[in-house]
């Protein structure tokens, strides 16, 4: 397996437990921290199997290293932490805040490198994708005073689009893989 197919199959995991997020968040149960957690640590799994597909590239290997981190420990702790429903959307607007930061931190590394084979226009949308992903999880702490159910839909809408922009990260992966 090559660090493009263990980099789809861990944002097809994200997108699975958004879409899992989406269809249970009228229904809040045990079985959604279950299929998060789940999802999550799976997905972990892959995204470090993705950074250590990308070793020889430093700037993959970190962002993948740090989504793999930060995957496993939101995974345990939805797992073993998220006894009721407030927990779970703390714990999951603490890593979309997180998963938002590592986007962002990302995207200002390839700024900061002004490598040549670079489109701006991904780097930029890349940098609005990370904002996105932090407006999102500011929503889903706002919505979880108000309507729980809300900010569960809220999160997995918010999961969907990472595990999308993940897709889409692929073509960034190959071009920093090319020779300047």
């Amino acid at each position: 397996m090559n660090r493009y197919q263990a980099l789809a199959i861990y944002a097809l995991l994200i997108i699975a437990t958004g879409m899992v997020l989406i269809s249970l968040s009228y229904l809040p149960s045990r079985v959604i921290q279950y299929a998060v957690a789940i999802g999550m640590l799976a997905s972990s799994i892959f995204a470090f199997l993705t950074a250590y597909k990308s070793k020889n590239l430093q700037i993959p290997l970190k962002y993948h290293a740090l989504h793999a981190i930060g995957m496993a420990v939101y995974g345990f702790a939805i797992l073993f932490y998220a006894t009721d429903i407030d927990k779970f959307l703390r714990s999951t607007t603490f890593f979309l805040l997180y998963y938002g930061t590592a986007e962002t931190v990302f995207s200002m590394e390839i700024l900061r490198m002004r490598l040549k084979n670079i489109n701006l226009n991904i780097v930029i949308s890349r940098l609005a994708i990370g904002f996105a992903i932090l407006i999102g999880a500011v929503l889903v702490i706002a919505t979880a005073t108000l309507n729980k159910n809300q900010a569960l839909l809220f999160s997995g809408c918010v999961f969907i689009f990472s595990g999308v922009n993940l897709m889409l990260f692929k073509t960034v992966l190959k071009r920093l893989g090319e020779p300047a």
